[in-house]
């Protein structure tokens, strides 16, 4: 084994590898595992694509397989605050010293000539961009999940699709069934315009004789979907077909919605469902991620389970058979986390993370904030005499917004900007996020209060020191906004509690 380099060189050297930028095929990345070995080879992979939704799902799959008892990995990206986020066993992050000792080794493969000296040079960046060979960030970082994954022997490993699904670097081996959560417009410079073009995109990872479940419901993109599956041989199973999720409603055809009174709360007052499948009928299930389309998320979930159970009844696990019970997918859907979606981190005021960054999830979203303030509103009527000077006035929405270049950030803002009584633009510390500026030309039309900062703490800041007890702070618009916020917000909480 090379000599390795520190976790801080290896990190530097991955981030220098985001020079290349998107650059998708599977040439690299299978040149990378034939020198490994192939350890893909050797996992029971679940393979996790779809637009929105992905990371939450490949989050309830693994929570709900470790709860029975199965050694998990879990590979996801991007990550919110730290790189070790991405690759994560039995919900534990990949140590550091691993991730120096896996990036040491690959970086060592001849193919690609490199050499543990490199870490350290001052033109480092010039020699990776012109080697023909260099894999990028993506591919690097897959080739050390499936690398980990394989050596810490998992029982399974779920593997998210970073981008598209078809030349995406994950997009390799045979898994033991592919997903694909939905279809929208995302990506489109990369995957096409129309929900036809994306969707042929993302069923590049239905195998041929495989299996794929999904939610997707838009004709045009079941279309696709189905005519791959023809094409291919492969089984699918798709949502209202195959499988159901039905929400639990009120006897005045109201469904319930989460009440705030501190963020444990919200789990136990999720809706409930019932998840009806080709032999599962399991009521009143619940999962403490919020929103009616973690609710899909579940049911898209159960389906991937129950039909593994069917298809690897024998030959799973070296003959022990595959078997998920009843309380194994109650504890893992109520305990199931995920951070950065819908994530509460305080009472009073209200602070939701979301990484909303395309229209579709800008949909979720507003939905989500208008059903939360009411809820508060509702809450507020119900004790007006705790506190006159809370009570007497409906809940602000303040956002706090912050989106890359590249996304469709009319269609973001759009939908979230109408619902907002106060914006703060804001940029995160990334090359490819969009100016305050560019921001305020496509949100000026929706809204009239607006301030624009550079950093994202200084927004948070702000915003917190405008927000009432009884209003509502959300930060959203891109991954990489929330996990600046969250780290605000988290550094913040400590230093109230140390006074």
């Amino acid at each position: 084994m090379p000599v390795k380099p520190s976790y801080k060189e290896a990190i530097k050297y991955l981030h220098n590898l985001e020079i290349h930028g998107i650059n998708l095929g599977l040439q690299r990345i299978t040149a990378i595992l034939k020198s490994l070995g192939n350890p893909h080879d050797k996992l029971n992979i679940i393979h996790v694509g779809g637009t929105n939704g992905k990371g939450s799902t490949s989050a309830m799959i693994a929570a709900v397989l470790q709860k029975a008892g199965y050694k998990v990995g879990l590979y996801t990206s991007p990550h919110l605050i730290k790189f070790n986020e991405r690759i994560r066993i039995n919900s534990r992050e990949i140590p550091d010293r691993k991730i120096a000792e896996l990036a040491g080794r690959i970086k060592s493969i001849s193919d690609f000539g490199f050499r543990i000296s490199d870490f350290k040079i001052s033109n480092l960046k010039s020699q990776i961009t012109n080697h023909k060979c260099a894999p990028t960030f993506f591919e690097f970082t897959t080739a050390m999940a499936f690398l980990y994954f394989a050596e810490e022997k998992v029982d399974i490993a779920v593997i998210e699709v970073g981008l598209g699904g078809r030349l995406d670097a994950t997009n390799v081996g045979n898994p033991l069934v592919s997903i694909i959560t939905n279809v929208a417009k995302d990506h489109q410079a990369t995957l096409g315009n129309s929900i036809r073009e994306i969707a042929s995109e993302k069923a590049g990872i239905i195998k041929k004789g495989g299996i794929l479940i999904s939610a997707e419901t838009k004709p045009a993109a079941l279309k696709v979907l189905t005519t791959e599956c023809n094409r291919k041989r492969a089984v699918f199973y798709r949502l209202d077909r195959d499988f159901f999720m039905d929400e639990k409603k009120r006897k005045n055809g109201e469904i319930y919605f989460p009440i705030p009174r501190f963020p444990d709360s919200f789990m136990s007052h999720s809706s409930p469902f019932t998840f009806t499948g080709r032999r599962w009928l399991l009521k009143d299930l619940r999962t403490n991620l919020l929103g009616r389309h973690q609710r899909l998320n579940a049911a898209c979930t159960l389906a991937v389970l129950e039909v593994l159970e069917e298809t690897c009844p024998r030959m799973f696990l070296s003959g022990k058979g595959f078997r998920i019970s009843e309380s194994a997918v109650r504890n893992g859907l109520q305990n199931v986390s995920w951070p950065g979606r819908l994530e509460i981190l305080s009472e009073r005021p209200l602070i939701v993370l979301d990484c909303a960054h395309n229209p579709a999830g800008a949909d979720v979203l507003r939905d989500a904030l208008l059903d939360l303030r009411f809820a508060i509103d509702d809450l507020r009527m119900k004790n007006k005499n705790n506190n006159s000077k809370i009570e007497n006035r409906k809940s602000k929405i303040i956002l706090v917004i912050g989106i890359m270049a590249d996304k469709d950030i009319k269609g973001i803002l759009s939908r979230l900007a109408p619902i907002a009584d106060m914006i703060m633009l804001t940029r995160p510390k990334l090359e490819r996020a969009a100016s305050v500026d560019m921001l305020y030309k496509k949100v000026a039309p929706y809204a009239d209060r607006i301030e624009l900062l550079e950093n994202v703490h200084d927004a948070c800041s702000l915003a917190l020191s405008l927000a009432d007890a009884g209003d509502m702070l959300c930060i959203t618009g891109s991954v990489f906004t929330v996990g600046e916020a969250r780290d605000f917000f988290i550094r913040y909480r400590n230093e109230e509690q140390k006074k």
